[in-house]
């Protein structure tokens, strides 16, 4: 008994950093992992406070952090989230510190009374597993959006003004263990840290949409390129119509040639050479495009049909099924435009290691629901459907394997959209489901 009693306030300091870090990464640790973190945490608060003091913070947000930036790809965002937690853990200690000085028990002698400080640790993780609930509700959507769109310059430009931050902090924590933790120093840091960290924290969001804005830009401006590209397309179509048209009667003279001397042989062997391959060529451009014009989102019709109109050009047989009008989609188009640029991106390189490279895009326009179906011929090489949609995984070479997995990442911000896989000895179909009603 007298051992429980000994390691508890170990075992609930660790639950003060374990806590908010789990609920404010932007992936959720598996519990391997968490056993992992949790005895790091204990073994560098057991250093702490019995053998290193404050000084050992340093040991703890090192080893803690190399270890968090190592559990997923983007390490420097897991980095900036792991500084940023500790900061807000370390502001919430001296609010909650000063508050139960001043209507509990004196600060100064708290690990003097094991009832106290034992119950000051309690009440300090419920009060702050509620207030991090609270929190993650409100940052959820944003830290998903941080993960898949902050740049690496501006990452490092975060960490550099949170390591200051951090700086500021641990010095003033050192400094006050020194000379003693009364109300006064309490009451100081308090004022310190949370003017600094709302400052700073004012400016990093500033920062990051400020540089989310500019990618949104990027993209519509591609967007917009993809779709004079359309522009250009049709155009190129109506001059190959209006040549058609001009050359048209030449053609009939021909075949009136062949017919007034009765060569039936000359007469097929001209229609087979000169006919049927000009049919198979406007039938091949046309044929999608008109399907497209049921699509009224530009930036959407300009992706789809530019992505369309590679394949045509790399000699895939490329249908498209658009039925009905598309014109309100309840998802931000960027992130759809982006989920069906990496699905068509991925059908258009696999359907060209196959004999028969054939592409198939669908929207269904349903009573409840938008269906966009991307199929294509493949070559089965058993893996997984889960497994492409790892960071690191690809079946074409080394740093490629981000598309699927950033497409799924993209997915797990809206509740009301869906993806699914399903393949068969020819084909691999991908179905992104939305829902209208949300």
């Amino acid at each position: 008994m007298s051992v429980i009693l000994y390691i508890s306030p170990y075992i609930l300091s660790v639950f003060s950093y374990l806590i908010p870090i789990c609920y404010f990464l932007p992936f959720k640790l598996k519990l391997k992992e968490k056993i992992i973190f949790f005895f790091l945490l204990l073994i560098n608060i057991f250093l702490i406070i019995c053998y290193l003091g404050n000084v050992g913070v340093i040991f703890l947000l090192i080893s803690s952090g190399i270890y968090i930036s190592l559990l997923d790809r983007n390490h420097l965002l897991n980095i900036c989230i792991f500084i940023a937690t500790y900061l807000f853990c370390v502001l919430w200690d001296n609010i909650f510190s000063l508050l139960w000085d001043t209507f509990v028990f004196p600060i100064s002698s708290l690990q003097n009374s094991y009832k106290y400080y034992t119950l000051y640790l309690f009440s300090y993780l419920l009060l702050l597993t509620v207030l991090c609930r609270i929190l993650f509700g409100i940052l959820r959507n944003p830290i998903r959006r941080l993960h898949t769109r902050l740049s690496k310059q501006l990452l490092v430009l975060i960490i550099t003004n949170l390591a200051i931050c951090l700086f500021i902090f641990l010095f003033n924590i050192v400094i006050g263990e020194y000379v003693g933790y009364n109300r006064k120093i309490i009451a100081f840091n308090c004022i310190l840290f949370g003017c600094y960290f709302f400052i700073s924290t004012i400016l990093i969001i500033n920062i990051v949409k400020t540089n989310i804005v500019k990618m949104e830009i990027d993209m519509r401006k591609d967007a917009y390129d993809r779709l004079q590209d359309y522009t250009n397309q049709i155009e190129n179509m109506y001059s190959s119509l209006r040549s058609f048209k001009h050359d048209y009667l030449n053609i009939m003279l021909s075949m009136s040639g062949y017919i007034e001397v009765d060569d039936m042989t000359g007469l097929r062997n001209y229609f087979d050479k000169e006919i049927i391959p000009l049919n198979k060529k406007l039938s091949i451009n046309t044929a999608h495009l008109n399907q497209l014009m049921n699509i009224k989102i530009i930036e959407l019709k300009g992706l789809i049909s530019a992505k369309l109109l590679y394949a045509t050009e790399l000699n895939i047989t490329v249908s498209v099924e658009i039925t009905e009008e598309i014109s309100d989609i309840p998802m931000d188009i960027i992130d759809l435009s982006r989920i069906l640029g990496i699905y068509l991106d991925n059908a258009i390189e696999a359907t060209l290691e196959t004999t028969s490279p054939i592409v198939q895009f669908a929207i269904i326009n349903m009573e409840n629901e938008y269906v966009f179906i991307v199929s294509n011929t493949f070559i089965d090489t058993g893996i997984p459907s889960a497994t492409l949609q790892q960071p690191t995984f690809s079946t074409k070479g080394a740093n490629r394997g981000i598309g699927l997995y950033n497409a799924h990442e993209i997915i797990t911000k809206y509740h009301y959209v869906f993806w699914d896989t399903e393949t068969d000895d020819l084909h691999f179909t991908q179905r992104l489901r939305i829902l209208k009603t949300l």
